[in-house]
């Protein structure tokens, strides 16, 4: 039983390099920062969610999507040729009904070309003033996963600098002792005679 007991016994551990510690410790560090970056990018998620949710009900609420009819024509303004010239959309004055039931006149933001007398759909305030659609109801999820995919891949970038940073230092320091070690060593391994 004894000589089993000694057949099984673990090797004795070689002795850590300094170095070596310094190494635990930091992955270490950088791994529990890992796990709060991630913390951060779920929290950054779930607020940038809930601040856009509230902006679509509210928004939702508090515009209305109504017909205006052009009073002018709306001519064709093309973009930027290099990003497939696309119509541009221009200001033509439009007559439409406010929410309390008057009719205004103002500025519309269009895209052409549309004959004058066109029925278009535009958004307007509980004041009757033209504005811009409400926000989409998909846009809290899609906000919410480009500001933590943001958190995460500034985070992943930053502690991952970090880590090549002390990896290569860590790696000159292991370096040059291997080769102050060396210089000791290699005379008695050569037998003491060099070419």
């Amino acid at each position: 039983m004894r000589g089993e007991r000694q057949r099984h016994t673990h090797p004795q551990r070689l002795p850590r390099r300094a170095t070596d510690r310094i190494e635990d410790v930091v992955a270490w560090l950088l791994t529990t920062l890992g796990l709060l970056v991630a913390v951060l990018a779920a929290t950054t998620g779930a607020r940038l969610h809930a601040e856009v949710a509230h902006r679509v009900d509210v928004e939702t609420q508090e515009r209305t999507q109504v017909q205006a009819v052009l009073l002018e024509p709306a001519p064709t303004v093309l973009g930027d040729k290099a990003r497939g010239a696309r119509p541009l959309p221009v200001s033509v004055p439009a007559r439409y009904p406010a929410p309390d039931g008057t009719e205004r006149v103002a500025d519309a933001q269009v895209p052409g070309p549309l004959p004058a007398g066109a029925a278009v759909p535009i958004w307007v305030d509980r004041s009757g003033k033209i504005t811009t659609a409400p926000v989409r109801a998909a846009d809290p999820m899609a906000s919410a996963a480009m500001g933590a995919a943001g958190v995460l891949i500034v985070g992943a970038i930053v502690l991952g600098g970090l880590w090549a940073v002390v990896r290569g230092t860590i790696l000159r320091v292991n370096l040059a002792r291997w080769e102050r070690e060396w210089a000791q060593v290699e005379p008695r391994w050569r037998g003491g005679t060099r070419a």
